[in-house]
């Protein structure tokens, strides 16, 4: 957020900042030209009225701004089991557990030497477990609001797209893998990083990825197995310090200037 800030206030545009633990009214939020959120909000409920405010000026021909990211879409990424239900021919095969059937669920993956299991809300790669199916079976027989997933092993690291996406207006801004000290990336790994060459197959994987996400900033993570891209999630609100940091590029810049030419009155 830092390296965004001082894009913009290179840029000379006026620029309200709000901490998600303070935040003013959605009228207020809403009253200017471009939203742009990159917050660590994890409240459905607030981009429930969030999208109710906006489609209600929206509605009575009022103006409001472009949304960087619109709430629906954040909503749906929060929440991997509507990523998955939204995608479910590009993610591993997944199943959810709402403690009325876990055993035969969890038995689909018996020959399989392991499963995950994802705190459908998590993020940094909190909540979740690579453990053997019979171990899942015992562990997870009774669990709720989990999600069981097929483990994919990487063999190169796990890959990250960073897009942006507004109406026709697709973009890649870079592509990199994350090589980590671990069986996954996250909370208590460390990593070394790789740029990626996007070529056709994966950006075409990436523009199906952010159409059918919604969102208009997108850091996909995939994997590459059997010579298919698998995703593993979208994230509304995905770092771009990396990229600037390992590579030198100028995420910052090109962020804005995207979101600029998009940034029209819209009625």
């Amino acid at each position: 957020m830092p390296l965004l800030i001082s894009e913009i206030a290179k840029r000379e545009h006026y620029i309200s900042v709000f901490d998600e633990t303070n935040l003013p009214s959605l009228k207020s939020l809403l009253d200017c030209d471009v939203h742009i959120d990159l917050s660590a909000i994890t409240s459905t409920a607030f981009y429930e009225d969030l999208k109710g405010e906006y489609e209600r000026r929206q509605s009575e021909g009022g103006k409001v701004p472009l949304m960087v990211d619109p709430p629906e879409a954040i909503m749906n990424s929060m929440d991997k089991r509507k990523t998955h239900a939204l995608m479910s021919d590009l993610v591993p095969e997944s199943y959810n557990l709402d403690g009325s059937n876990n055993g035969e669920v969890i038995r689909k993956f018996m020959p399989d030497e392991y499963v995950v299991i994802k705190d459908p809300f998590s993020w940094w790669a909190k909540g979740i477990d690579r453990i053997s199916p019979q171990e899942a079976a015992d562990k997870y027989k009774e669990s709720k609001g989990l999600i069981v997933q097929k483990y994919i092993p990487f063999t190169d690291g796990v890959g990250r797209v960073l897009t942006l996406n507004h109406g026709s207006d697709f973009k890649i801004i870079c592509a990199y893998l994350r090589i980590p000290d671990s069986w996954r990336t996250g909370e208590g790994t460390t990593s070394r990083y790789e740029l990626v060459l996007v070529k056709k197959d994966l950006y075409n994987f990436a523009l199906t990825v952010s159409k059918k996400a919604g969102l208009y900033f997108n850091g996909i993570d995939y994997i590459q197995s059997n010579g298919k891209y698998v995703l593993l999630e979208v994230n509304a609100a995905p770092g771009f310090r990396d990229p600037y940091d390992e590579f030198g590029i100028d995420t910052p810049k090109i962020i804005m200037d995207h979101i600029e030419r998009n940034a029209r009155p819209q009625k």
